[in-house]
């Protein structure tokens, strides 16, 4: 089906390497796995900005209420939340999640895609907005890229927010600039200008607002604004956390969605070959408490992971391979085989191979041993075991193998 995958199990492997990579990051920083359900109330994708509920796969259930397939995970948060009252603060919680929007497919983008998600809250602090950006780093760091591979653009929709307003720009005409410069990476500079030009923006303003979007130390910015303080705080944190080396300033990252009331932030490829591999931000009105919390997904990483030579060499894993020389030792084999997965991974002979074949399957798992079964060796109690990568052969009693 067309923007839907299948997963064969070589795929699994390193969806899984991701997913666990995701996690282990996660759970360093004190977050907890959560999860909720793939079917909500439409309405509470509201908030999601203009592009997402244009694709969001939304029917009317038997009762007719109007139901949406997942399509992100920060407005089932906010729900969750609002739902339990005596959660502790600050709430630090992650998820893998499978979402659909209905989109059309192209490189890096599918109608089905799975999403990690992490967010804490409680607080106002940017300290957490901090902490929040530096898991994001560390999981591109795991997975063995560099400040060469990525970076992290940064920026606050309050100061955003600020400098057009002080350049006679408010309202409506803030949130239009907002969702067009949210193309940015999409266009040139001479399309946005024609874009903000058919939203009646003045030459001149337009000229002011691209000298703003230039602006890479926060030190020339001269107005006064909650934003600009915030970033040089959040700027001072990073340098605490030793990653303000993968992070810029830059005052065109939006993010599309419109709960975002201050930091907004973007993991991107140093080539700007992919479209951004995670982003976030702070939302403080969505959840009744403050928080801040970013989404990757598998797709654009798992490809930009690919064009660096970043995924593993993945097998399956099996520690011994049950080789019975023929059918009359079948269930014998079966045997010493559960015995032995009470502490491995064992695959055993069903399809009554000669040994060759066996070996051969064997040699293309990557099994790590191979455990002989013939009748001679049962009449002694014992197995033939042989390593697969030196060929080696030993002699094993029955009583000693699980030791």
């Amino acid at each position: 089906m067309k923007g839907f995958r299948d997963f064969y199990p070589e795929d699994k492997r390193i969806q899984n390497w991701i997913f666990n990579t995701w996690k282990k990051i996660a759970e360093h920083y004190g977050y907890e796995e959560i999860e909720g359900p793939i079917l909500e109330e439409t309405e509470i994708y509201s908030k999601s900005g203009q592009e997402i509920p244009e694709q969001m796969y939304t029917f009317k259930d038997k009762s007719g209420k109007l139901i949406t397939i997942r399509p992100e995970t920060t407005p089932t948060i906010a729900r969750m939340i609002k739902s339990k009252k005596e959660l502790k603060l600050p709430i630090k919680w992650y998820s893998v999640s499978r979402c659909l929007r209905y989109e059309r497919p192209q490189f890096g983008r599918s109608r089905e895609f799975f999403q990690f998600n992490l967010d804490c809250l409680g607080s106002k602090n940017m300290s957490m907005d901090a902490e929040v950006i530096t898991t994001s780093i560390k999981m591109m760091r795991e997975f063995g890229l560099s400040k060469n591979d990525f970076y992290v653009r940064v920026s606050n929709r309050r100061l955003f927010n600020d400098l057009v307003n002080s350049i006679g720009i408010d309202g409506k005409g803030i949130q239009k600039i907002a969702r067009i410069l949210d193309k940015l990476c999409k266009f040139s500079d001479n399309e946005i200008e024609k874009e903000l030009k058919k939203e009646k923006i003045s030459g001149d303003k337009i000229k002011k607002l691209f000298t703003f979007l230039n602006i890479k130390d926060l030190n020339k910015i001269k107005i006064k604004s909650q934003g600009l303080d915030e970033l040089k705080e959040l700027f001072s944190y990073l340098k605490v956390y030793d990653i303000a080396k993968y992070c810029i300033l830059d005052l065109s990252t939006m993010r599309g969605f419109d709960y975002y009331t201050g930091t907004v932030f973007e993991v991107s490829d140093k080539e700007k070959e992919f479209r951004a591999i995670a982003g976030g931000g702070r939302y403080d009105n969505l959840a009744g408490i403050p928080g801040v919390g970013y989404g990757m997904g598998d797709i654009v990483l798992e490809l930009f992971l690919k064009k660096n030579k970043r995924i593993p060499n993945f097998s399956k894993n099996i520690d011994y391979y049950i080789a019975p020389v023929n059918k009359f030792v079948l269930k014998e084999a079966i045997k010493i085989a559960e015995l032995l997965r009470r502490k491995y991974n064992i695959e055993i002979d069903l399809m009554c191979r000669n040994l060759r074949k066996q070996l051969n399957y064997a040699s293309s798992i990557n099994a790590r041993e191979v455990i002989i079964i013939g009748e001679e060796e049962l009449n002694k109690r014992e197995v033939t075991i042989r390593d697969m990568v030196s060929g080696e052969e030993k002699k094993v009693k029955f009583v000693n193998l699980l030791r």
